[in-house]
């Protein structure tokens, strides 16, 4: 995964040399689910609209972030499948923010409404980054569901209308490339700060 908006920071204002520094702890990315309302054609998960056996329970989960910080994880990323389709994201999302985790959370967006925006504000997300995958019409073969752009561009502006600092994921591959450019004056025109580039990962259905 590759941070645009980062590099580019860098590229225009270069963070000085000083003395050697300890490295910054390891990103973690929790697919906490498999489930998830949409069927990527492009997911490395095979994820589905099911639920998927062997998933760790509420109680399992709170002891790894137990774990994961005693190996001083400074930063847990909660994704899936579609994190928001775990009943219990919430209390999971509220606990790691109270032991002190940079709490961020990946959604593919389409669930993000007035039913759930309330409690996704009051969470308190560090940051929320809604997977983008191309101008409406590439997108949607992406997701293999027609409306889910327009869905996913809801939900970002929702967030943005309650403060919630969000950003957009932008997987790269030969079907969708040529629309970076675009993607680029969407994030523009929507006041979006945050790019994430991602490369495909050759897995699942991203390996067909």
């Amino acid at each position: 995964m590759f941070r645009i908006s980062q590099f580019m920071h860098e590229v225009l204002s270069p963070t000085p040399l000083g003395p050697k520094r300890n490295p910054p702890g390891p990103v973690v990315i929790w697919n906490l689910v498999r489930r998830c309302n949409l069927t990527c054609k492009h997911c490395y998960s095979i994820s589905a609209d099911k639920d998927f056996p062997n998933e760790l329970n509420t109680h399992q989960i709170f002891d790894v972030m137990e774990d994961l910080k005693r190996f001083r994880v400074p930063v847990l990323i909660l994704s899936g499948g579609e994190p928001l389709l775990h009943p219990d994201i919430f209390k999971i999302a509220e606990h790691a923010k109270e032991m002190g985790f940079y709490t961020a959370l990946s959604s593919n967006g389409t669930l993000i409404d007035q039913s759930n925006i309330e409690q996704i504000a009051s969470v308190g997300f560090d940051y929320l980054g809604i997977s983008i995958d191309g101008i409406r019409e590439t997108h949607d073969k992406f997701r293999r569901k027609e409306g889910a752009f327009d869905a996913s561009i809801h939900g970002l502006r929702l967030c943005r209308q309650r403060g919630i600092k969000v950003g957009l994921r932008f997987t790269m591959t030969q079907d969708n490339a040529e629309e970076l450019p675009q993607l680029l004056d969407l994030m523009d025109a929507e006041k979006i700060d945050k790019f994430y580039f991602s490369h495909l990962n050759y897995a699942g259905r991203g390996n067909k």
